[in-house]
């Protein structure tokens, strides 16, 4: 009988395949991770895998380039899926050797058509399942806020244009998010602020676009001995996070090597979507985002601080695709809807909410599928979650000042329309935010 691993966090998502593939001649094996597919692939030779591109501990690209590189592993077909539409995506998986990709949710014909060539193989289990076996005041600064590339001048001076970093504190710990051109600055700041003093800082980086990593090697604090730089982050679509950072820094593009840095810098990749830092507890969510993209949710004991700079709302997407297509499937929207809804509960009740909301309602339609949200929809997310307090972030490098400021007006309406006492304001650089237990 053939064996087919199914690899996605989602337990509806697995079970559904079981469901399509029932009486079909297929053995189903579940994982809900990376690594615990990777073992099951290793060790019962599985005659196909279906992972999703977006799994903890070994996303889907990950699991793919893995196969490919063993031997024995050589006959197992490789379908990945996501609940995305990027095209960079697709090309992704091709380039790591799947041999299909499905967007979800696909048909049960379509599946079957790919796997119907697929040849018996040892007899296994019928169903094997396997599972993931110093406090103080809050504050958060701006350090960047643009999107996409630096854009300095008069006409964004009011909000900035750098890109993204943020700075927050937690009593003495420092914890930063994202190293675009804005750690510049905030690495002079620790540098004056501590002078001779230790230091431990804790970086985590939401994706490897060069936006979020531009700043890194003018980072002064990673240079001194003195100073603990921990970089985390998850790996990205192809190469893992030290290996990104590691070659923007290569003499083709930059003076000064990654191994030049002081050897208090340490990479950790992600396995977890949930982990400790200190006294914060941070969880974390994949975005909608082209490759593999976090957003992340800091719980201090003043309150919970979401950050989710780069992600597109999969309803309005999906609604819009189909509408240039000409028509669609009802199935289509409603699971683009259940997408967002897991957005929206990952921002419940927060304190603090930042996120992406780089484009209009008049301006999505043109760049739909490029992987940022439109500010309207921010908006009501931040909303239906009863979120206390909204910044808009990621701004877009052509939006002056007074555009950002018009959003900012049309966002505060929206608020009020809904009868929401949410507070809504775009990021500013430079600005200070400190959060107070109610």
């Amino acid at each position: 009988m053939k064996t087919l691993v199914v690899i996605d966090s989602d337990p509806i998502s697995r079970a559904l395949v079981s469901q399509c593939l029932a009486g079909k001649g297929w053995r189903i094996l579940e994982a809900e991770n990376g690594e615990s597919g990777i073992e099951l692939v290793t060790k019962l030779h599985a005659t196909a895998v279906l992972c999703d591109i977006r799994t903890p501990r070994g996303n889907g690209f990950k699991v793919c380039s893995y196969i490919r590189e063993h031997a024995d592993l050589k006959k197992t077909r490789v379908i990945l899926t996501t609940a995305s539409h990027f095209l960079n995506d697709r090309a992704t998986a091709l380039q790591c050797g799947a041999d299909a990709y499905l967007e979800k949710p696909f048909l049960p014909g379509e599946l079957c058509g790919i796997l119907d060539s697929c040849a018996d193989d040892p007899a296994v289990p019928a169903v094997l399942r396997v599972e993931k076996t110093s406090v103080g005041p809050t504050s958060i600064r701006f350090w960047g806020v643009r999107g996409s590339i630096p854009t300095p001048g008069p006409e964004t001076a009011g909000f900035g244009g750098n890109t993204a970093c943020v700075e927050v504190r937690v009593g003495g710990q420092i914890l930063v998010l994202d190293a675009g051109t804005g750690i510049r600055r905030l690495g002079q700041a620790l540098a004056k602020e501590f002078c001779d003093r230790h230091l431990n800082v804790t970086l985590l980086v939401t994706h490897t676009h060069w936006d979020h990593i531009q700043g890194f090697p003018f980072f002064v604090p990673a240079y001194s001995p003195r100073v603990n730089v921990r970089v985390l982050g998850y790996g990205g679509a192809v190469q893992g996070l030290r290996g990104a950072l590691f070659e923007q820094m290569q003499s083709a593009f930059f003076p000064v090597g990654l191994d030049q840095m002081a050897s208090h810098v340490t990479f950790e990749e992600l396995g977890d979507t949930d982990l400790q830092i200190g006294a914060v507890k941070v969880r974390t969510i994949f975005a909608n985002h082209p490759g593999i993209c976090l957003g992340y949710r800091l719980s201090t004991p003043e309150g919970d601080i979401v950050y989710l700079p780069d992600h597109e709302g999969y309803e309005r997407g999906e609604v819009e695709r189909q509408q240039s297509a000409g028509g669609g499937s009802p199935d289509g929207v409603e699971y683009a809807r259940s997408q967002d809804e897991k957005v929206v509960e990952f921002m419940r009740d927060a304190a603090v909410v930042i996120a992406d909301s780089q484009y209009d309602e008049a301006e999505y339609s043109a760049r739909r599928g490029w992987g940022h949200m439109c500010a309207d929809d921010t908006v009501q997310f931040a909303v239906r979650a009863k979120a206390k307090r909204l910044f808009l972030f990621h701004h877009d490098p052509d939006h002056r000042d007074e555009k950002i400021a018009e959003m900012v007006a049309r966002a505060q309406a929206r608020v009020e329309a809904a009868g929401s006492d949410l507070w809504v304001e775009a990021a500013r650089e430079g600005q200070e935010v400190s959060l107070k237990i109610a």
